[in-house]
Formats: C-alpha cells, structure tokens, sequence
C-alpha cells in the first residue's frame, strides 16, 4: 500500500510538518510538568521523567515515523535521499535505484527547464537525459561532481545561504565550476535537489549517496 499515492515534494512537507507536531508533543509535555505539578510531587517526576525520555529519544521517533512513510511510498530511494540533504532527520538508505525517468517527472510535475526568476523567459537550468545545461553550457551526469552546502560570507558569519555547486566539464572541453543560487530560479529549492538526486542516480556518479 503506497502512502497516500502523494508526490516527493508534498510527503517532504508532511515530514517537516510531522516533525515540528512531535517536537511541540515532547515540549507539552515537559512543559506540563513544570507549570501543572508542584515540584518533586509524584506526577511531576513522572511527567517530567517521561518528558526528558522523549526529548532523548526524539530523532529515534521520528526517525521510526519517517523510515515508515518513505518504505510505503512509490519512489522510496529519491524521497529518502532528498530528506537526508536536507538534513530531514537521521539518514536512511533504502530502495530501488531503478525506475523510469518519465514517470517519476510525471508523477512528481516536476518541470525539466527552469527559469531565471526575473526573466521567465530565460531558462537557467535544463536537464536533458544525460545533459545538465547552465547558462546554456551543456554538461555530461557522468563527469558531473556536484554538491549541497551552507554557503557564509566567512568562517564566523552566523548564518548563510544554501547553494547549489557543481563542476564538470563543458561541450568546449573547459573544465568549470559552478554555482547555482536558488533565490534566483523559478522553482522551489527541494524542486532543484530533487531534479539532481534522479539525474544523478540515472546517468550521474551517484553523488546524492554520501550525505
């Protein structure tokens, strides 16, 4: 039985969803200890013992949540790969890396040109089989060396922003590296890392597998 017949992208929103109700579950809890129960009575200490058990054991119920709905949908290797470079919960590593390109785009509505956000009319990004087009270089999945990360202006900077960086080499033989800013493409984040994970799992060194 397949969880709920639903797209990648939609079951990653119900685990973030899922995850924030099982935090805010352990925190009532705890919470409830400490302003309904007078200190060092009996419910408190249970309540406050159960509480703190479940805040240790908070990754593992998720976890155990989470490893449940990716093994009943139709794409469970895509869907627990995404989650995990995303940093969705603890990594899981399971399912068939076969499965036709077609139809998980099809089944997902994933679009294969993506455009430059203040130019629709401008494709950014188009993946075409075995090809990656940038800025209309075109690049082979199987000398594509890409990567996920947190981007800082500098090494003590408190936050960043979350790229997108591949290398490869073009159809003019120059080897270039890349980086691809989300804010300025016309498609959801999880949309971009998806379209690679499939890529990369069909034509591709398979690099989605180390995180």
């Amino acid at each position: 039985m397949k969880t709920f017949n639903l797209g990648i992208l939609k079951i990653v929103t119900i685990l973030h969803v899922i995850q924030v109700v099982v935090f805010l579950i352990v925190a009532g809890i705890l919470s409830g200890s400490l302003l309904y129960f007078k200190p060092y009575t009996t419910l408190h200490l249970i309540f406050t013992g159960m509480g703190v058990a479940l805040l240790l054991s908070l990754k593992d119920i998720f976890g155990y949540i989470k490893k449940h709905i990716i093994s009943r949908s139709k794409y469970p290797l895509p869907l627990n790969l995404l989650c995990n470079i995303i940093q969705l919960g603890k990594p899981l590593y399971f399912g068939k890396d076969t499965f036709s390109l077609d139809e998980i785009i099809n089944d997902n509505k994933l679009s294969l040109t993506l455009y430059y956000i203040n130019n629709p009319q401008y494709p950014i990004l188009q993946f075409n089989g075995d090809k990656l087009l940038f800025h209309s270089r075109e690049y082979n999945w199987n000398d594509l060396n890409w990567r996920y990360f947190l981007y800082r202006t500098s090494p003590y900077a408190k936050t960043g922003t979350f790229l997108m960086e591949f290398e490869g080499t073009d159809q003019d033989n120059n080897r270039i590296k890349n980086k691809i800013e989300f804010e300025k493409i016309k498609a959801q984040e999880n949309e971009v890392i998806l379209l690679f994970i499939i890529h990369d799992l069909l034509f591709g060194k398979r690099s989605s597998y180390y995180y």
